[in-house]
């Protein structure tokens, strides 16, 4: 006979230990609950099969075409804020600064990407040359007619100055001046620098060397470079200074709006047939 203070599971471990007594019927095991089953924690879902499984899908920036593009359409709103009345200089400034800083960078970014891609490694050789000797030497390697610009040419000394104006820019050390003295109304340097004159001439350093390569190179541009848009960069003309507004007591019929028409296509070239 068990105490009332000895556990129950004891007795059942007796009954396994214990010799079976004759005539005595077999103590059964306290009944215990069913062992739930495991819960499956939800994994990862299986990736669908996709087509053309183990190909890889080469892709790059483009950023010589956003950074032209930019250049462009702020060249152009600073003459656009010239032509405002009054004349909003602080406009011209801002969106002759990033005119200037685009157009210059818009012009390393394909000259490294031309170099990169037609002269592979070969391009770690000139990666730190001046922008002038990338121009140059890149140029010459890469071309089919083996041409390159001059070094003492109008190109590159157009993209000499407009070096020197990025580097005004970016290495910005914020000097004092004499702005009195200096002729220049009353402005600093860096100041007088920033204007849509030098906004639309940058712009077209920029496009005047791309052009230029290209005809050295006698490739046709790629599908990707028709950012180029190579037209002369030219702002718009200012509206004339004295227009005549109707007056209130006699109206004057609205002309019909007209929306512009599409951009005038280049003269497509007849190719002459080939004798045989």
């Amino acid at each position: 006979m068990t105490s009332a203070n000895e556990p129950i599971m004891s007795t059942a471990r007796r009954w396994h230990r214990g010799p079976r007594r004759e005539g005595a019927a077999p103590v059964a095991p306290p009944p215990t609950s069913p062992t739930p089953p495991p819960v499956a924690t939800p994994g990862p879902p299986a990736a669908a099969p996709s087509e053309g499984a183990g190909e890889q899908v080469w892709e790059r920036t483009h950023l010589e075409q956003t950074m032209f593009a930019l250049a462009r359409q702020h060249a152009e709103a600073a003459a656009r804020a010239t032509r405002a009345s009054p004349a909003d200089r602080e406009g011209e400034q801002t969106h002759s600064l990033v005119a200037l800083l685009m157009s210059f960078l818009a012009l390393e970014a394909f000259i490294n990407m031309v170099g990169g891609d037609r002269l592979g490694s070969r391009y770690r050789h000139y990666d730190r040359m001046s922008p002038e000797g990338k121009w140059m030497e890149v140029t010459r390697l890469v071309s089919k007619t083996g041409k390159t610009f001059p070094e003492e040419g109008d190109d590159l000394r157009a993209l000499s100055t407009l070096r020197a104006w990025r580097n005004m820019l970016t290495h910005y050390k914020g000097e004092y001046e004499d702005v009195q003295q200096s002729g220049r109304g009353g402005e600093t340097r860096v100041e007088a620098l920033l204007s849509a004159e030098n906004a639309a001439r940058a712009v077209e350093i920029a496009r005047r060397l791309f052009e230029a390569f290209y005809a050295m190179d006698r490739r046709s541009p790629p599908r990707q470079f028709i950012w180029l848009d190579d037209r002369p960069h030219r702002p718009s003309p200012a509206p004339p200074a004295n227009t005549a507004r109707p007056s209130p007591a006699a109206p004057t019929a609205a002309a019909p709006m007209q929306e512009p028409g599409p951009a005038p296509s280049p003269p497509s070239r007849r190719r002459r047939p080939r004798r045989r």
